[in-house]
Formats: structure tokens, C-alpha cells, sequence
């Protein structure tokens, strides 16, 4: 689960746990305060009829129940004295029947009668009564007074309460969702800058540095340690770069000197055959080692460098030469070259490098060809973009290995690539040239059918 919807997941949570917790107190509050309302009215009601009964009683004369229906008009009302005989009861209560339960507490009773039939402006629900019973001692008499309301039926009010506060709850975690997931990206969004810039910052790109946004904060502190790393990690890559130079060019002259020295050994005619062919093989080490070296300081040098010596030139001219010089070996294997390159192709780039570029990339379609092979080359422009396109006949190339040819001393087969000769090194110095360039270069092979290199270089407009 990514970051954003774990923020998400747990600010909706807190606010829906809030939310919840105080809902369920309006609710709860919701439900107590009628009865409240219903408990003083009630009493408020017992005390008026309890002063009437005291009043009628002091005149020695019978109690009056029209006058004491009056006090408890769409009331249920039962007075009884103090050895519990009913003196007087209200015309709902002789009309329903309600249980006594003696108590400071009130209770509930429900009935089938519709509420409409008590208040005309109700809708048709079963009637609820709310009782009380409340017993009031006078200077001479005491009195039991049981009253009850025609309340609508709080398990309805309870229901809609309960349904519009879920309503509500919903509504506002759903809110709660959106608001705390788009806060969570603004939140991350320096994060995913970040990452961004990081991703994009390779071996080529180590100069890079993650912008600060001057906030001092948490977010500056992690790109204030990145940009460390990539300091102490750009100046390793470059310790590494110049002495990698440093030794292949040390190494470069000695060498010269030895295979030097066995070609004139080798020149003396009275040498025994077994000194003659061990020095054979010297030699041919030697070349080999001669060759890796090359490689290793045109690698180096390349890498090192960020600066292009462009001039205009004949892309297509310049193809043609390098297959010129590669005629000898060819025929020397029988491979034929294909390709039409009589059309000017004017490109603006290094020539020198372009060269090299081509040079491997020859070297490369011959040295991996089969005898009396081919190899075909296609030059064009299209929109802003030079295409080169260069194919060779061969073993081709496996798909689990075509993104790791330009890794440097990567061989498909190894034990072949060998006997083979090369260094390992051709791909990986095409790559960084294109690189160079700001082009690409891709690679399609079905084996065992036709190898082929795409490059690609941004055309000049001029």
C-alpha cells in the first residue's frame, strides 16, 4: 500500500472515530432530552391538578370531575388518596388503561391508537404514552396522581434520528476521504519530486543535485542528504574514471614496447620452432591486452568528457569510408556489404566519435557474421531524427541479453565471443557516444535470423 493511502486509510479513520464518538453523543443526548421536556411538563401538570384537589377539598364538597377534566384535557389522568382508592380519573382514562408502576422514574407505554386521533396535524403512527406518577402531601391529605402524555413513539423518532445521523456520518466521511487524500498528495508532493529527480540521476548524470525548496523542513533535510550522497558517490565515479584513464595509458606504452620487441624477435630466422611459436602466442596475448587497453582509454576518455566537437559533415561519406577500410577483411571472409550511399546525408556532430561509432559497430557486424554472410545499411532522415540502421547475418542475438550488450565486457556466449576476439568494450563505446549525443540506439534480433543496430541522432535544422 503506497503512502498516500495509508494516510489516507488512517486520517479517515481518526476522523471517522471522532465522528462516530460524537454523533453517538448527540444521539444518546437526543434521546433523553424529551423526556426531560416531557418530566417537567408532567409535573408542572400534577401540582396545578394537586392545587385544584386541595382547593375542592377544603370546601367539604365532592370533587368535581368536569372541573378536573379541564386540568387534564388530552391528558390521561388518575388521582388516588392516600389508601390508594381512585377518586377521580379523566376521560382518557376511562377510556384506555394504563399500569401503575410506582416510581420517581417515568416509562412508556405504547398503544394501537393512531397519533392523528389526539393531534390532527400527526401523521396516522401508534400513539405512545409517556406516565409519571408523583405523590404530593398536603397540611390534611395526601394524594397519588398518575398522568400520562400522547407522545409520538420515540422508537420512530429513534429510527429517523438514528438514520439522518448516519446519513450525516457517511456524508462526512466520505468528505473526510477525498479532503485527507488530496492533502496527503500535496503533502508528498515534494516526495515524488524527489523521487523523480533521484530516478533520473544515473552514472552519465551524477552532477545533477536535487533542488531545495528553503523551508527548512523535513522534505530539505532528505534532499539535503541525497545531494550529499551524490557528491561523495559523483566523486568516486570520478576517482574511479581517472585512474581507469591514468592506468590504461601507463599501461599503453609499455606494452607498445613489448609487442615491439617480440615482432623484431620473431624476425630472426635461426630461432627453433618451439621458441618461435611460444613467441607467437605471446605476441597474440600481447595484442589482445594491447586491444583491451585501447578500449579501456577510449572508454575513459569518453566518459570523462561532456564536449562535442561538432562540425558538418556527409553522414553517408563517412559510412563509406569505414566500410573502404574494412573491404579486407570482409573479403578475407567472403561477406558481402549492401546498402546504397550515394545520397548526401549532411549531419552536424563529432565527426571523430561518429567515426569510432561507426568503426565498432563494422568491426562488430563482421567479427559476429558467418562466412559469406552479408551486411546491409539503411541512412535516412525522418522528421527531426537521423536513422542508421545497420544488419548482419549470424547467430543473433537471445532477448535476455539484447538490453545487456552495451554492459561493459559483456559476451552473449562468452567461450565464442573469445575465439572471436574483441574486448568487450565496442557496444558499451557506442552507447556512450549516442549518449553523447542526446540519441538512441536499439536492438532487434531473431536469431538465427538478421541482427539489427538502430541509431538515432537529432537532426541539425540548419
Amino acid at each position: 500500500m503506497k503512502v498516500r493511502h495509508r494516510i489516507t486509510l488512517w486520517v479517515s479513520l481518526a476522523g471517522l472515530l471522532s465522528s462516530l464518538i460524537l454523533s453517538l453523543i448527540v444521539f444518546f443526548w437526543g434521546l433523553e432530552s424529551p423526556y426531560e421536556f416531557l418530566d417537567q411538563e408532567l409535573e408542572i401538570r400534577a401540582h396545578n391538578l394537586f392545587e385544584e384537589l386541595i382547593r375542592q377539598s377544603a370546601d367539604g364538597q365532592p370533587l368535581d370531575p368536569p372541573t378536573l377534566d379541564r386540568f387534564t384535557h388530552l391528558y390521561w389522568s388518575k388521582v388516588y388518596d392516600q389508601h390508594g382508592q381512585l377518586l377521580s380519573a379523566s376521560r382518557l382514562a376511562r377510556e384506555i388503561n394504563m399500569p401503575l408502576k410506582p416510581g420517581t422514574k417515568g416509562y412508556m407505554v405504547t398503544t394501537d391508537i393512531p397519533l392523528n386521533h389526539f393531534y390532527s396535524d400527526e401523521d396516522p403512527i401508534p400513539t405512545a404514552f409517556w406516565n409519571r406518577v408523583f405523590t404530593l402531601v398536603g397540611k390534611t391529605k395526601t394524594y397519588r396522581i398518575h398522568l400520562a402524555r400522547p407522545v409520538e413513539s420515540l422508537v420512530y423518532e429513534s429510527i429517523e434520528s438514528a438514520t439522518m445521523i448516519g446519513s450525516a456520518l457517511l456524508a462526512s466521511t466520505l468528505i473526510l476521504i477525498l479532503v485527507s487524500y488530496r492533502v496527503a498528495g500535496r503533502i508528498l508532493k515534494p516526495v515524488r519530486e524527489i523521487n523523480r529527480l533521484a530516478a533520473a540521476i544515473n552514472e552519465q548524470t551524477l552532477e545533477k543535485r536535487i533542488p531545495l525548496t528553503g523551508n527548512r523542513d523535513e522534505i530539505d533535510e532528505l534532499a539535503t542528504t541525497l545531494n550529499e550522497m551524490f557528491d561523495r558517490l559523483h566523486f568516486s565515479f570520478m576517482r574511479q574514471k581517472e585512474f581507469l584513464a591514468n592506468a590504461s595509458h601507463e599501461l599503453k606504452t609499455p606494452l607498445t614496447l613489448l609487442r615491439l620487441s617480440t615482432e623484431e624477435i620473431l624476425q630472426d630466422q635461426h630461432l627453433p620452432a618451439s621458441v618461435q611459436e611460444k613467441l607467437l602466442g605471446q605476441e597474440r596475448s600481447l595484442a589482445r591486452i594491447s586491444q583491451l587497453v585501447k578500449g579501456l582509454l577510449d572508454l575513459s576518455r569518453l566518459e570523462l568528457t561532456e564536449n562535442l566537437e561538432r562540425e558538418r559533415f556527409c553522414g553517408n561519406k563517412l559510412i563509406t569510408e569505414v566500410v573502404e577500410e574494412f573491404q579486407g577483411l570482409m573479403q578475407e571472409r567472403s561477406i558481402r556489404f549492401a546498402g546504397d550511399l550515394t545520397a548526401t546525408l549532411p549531419i552536424s556532430a563529432d565527426r571523430e566519435k561518429i567515426r569510432r561509432l561507426l568503426i565498432n559497430l563494422v568491426d562488430n557486424a563482421i567479427r559476429y557474421n558467418q562466412p559469406g554472410g552479408e551486411i546491409r545499411c539503411e541512412t535516412g532522415r525522418k522528421d527531426h531524427e537521423i536513422i542508421l540502421r545497420l544488419a548482419n547475418t549470424g547467430p543473433g542475438i537471445a532477448t535476455a541479453d539484447r538490453e545487456r550488450v552495451f554492459e561493459q565486457f559483456f559476451r552473449c556466449e562468452p567461450s565464442r565471443s573469445i575465439a572471436r576476439g574483441g574486448s568487450g568494450l565496442g557496444l558499451t563505446i557506442v552507447k556512450r557516444i549516442v549518449d553523447l549525443h542526446d540519441g538512441t540506439i536499439a536492438i532487434s534480433s531473431e536469431p538465427p535470423a538478421w541482427t539489427v543496430f538502430t541509431v538515432r541522432l537529432p537532426a541539425s535544422d540548419e
